[in-house]
């Protein structure tokens, strides 16, 4: 259901509720009042319309079987970044690490749940997650050698200096895929915060 209407919906309800029991009834008006703005918030928040019921899944999607790859591949990566993260000696590289194994987590979890999200993260799952499983893999293979040539030194210190902007990469796309409901959450606080600056100003 549109937010518009809602919103409209709710303080219909709203309202009548209130009619009937200040002038119907005659309840005390501060009474009316609370009732008639409790009635619309249950009404505003039980009428929004629910996003899993409307999720589809990954069986019932026309490329389910080439999405399904998609998270098996991701899950693949996933584990092998937490074998890498296992065996970092470098406690800074390590917990950088760490980080990207926690938000990929999330954001392949938040994706199981909400399957139609999953081909706008087909970049992150086909060259970020990859490249970074890789990565992290190449910098364990160099660290175990305990050679401290400065080509070795250098891929090092640069794998060390990537996984800070590989984090920021991760959350910005976890923040993406969750744009549409940060969306619905403003809008749900922007409806609060004027209803009751409104309710105040009576």
């Amino acid at each position: 259901m549109k937010e518009t209407t809602r919103m409209l919906c709710a303080a219909f309800l709203a309202a009548g509720v209130f009619l009937l029991l200040f002038l119907g009834l005659h309840w005390n008006l501060v009474v009316a009042i609370l009732l008639g703005v409790g009635v619309y918030f249950g009404l505003f928040f039980a009428l929004k319309s629910d996003r899993k019921s409307a999720a589809v899944t990954l069986e019932s999607m026309p490329d389910g079987e080439l999405l399904r790859k998609l998270l098996d591949d991701a899950q693949a990566d996933l584990t092998a970044i937490d074998g890498a993260v296992r065996r970092i000696r470098t406690p800074s590289v390590r917990e950088n690490a760490r980080g990207l194994s926690r938000t990929g987590t999330r954001i392949l979890l938040y994706l199981r749940k909400n399957p139609e999200k999953i081909r706008l993260a087909r970049r992150f799952f086909t060259y970020y997650l990859d490249a970074t499983a890789k990565i992290l893999q190449r910098y364990v293979e160099f660290q175990d050698t305990d050679l401290h040539t400065p080509q070795i030194e250098e891929i090092l210190r640069k794998t060390a200096d990537a996984l800070p902007v590989l984090n920021r990469a991760f959350e910005r796309q976890f923040t993406h895929l969750m744009q549409g409901e940060l969306l619905d959450v403003e809008a749900d606080i922007e409806v609060l915060t004027s209803t009751l600056k409104m309710e105040g100003g009576r």
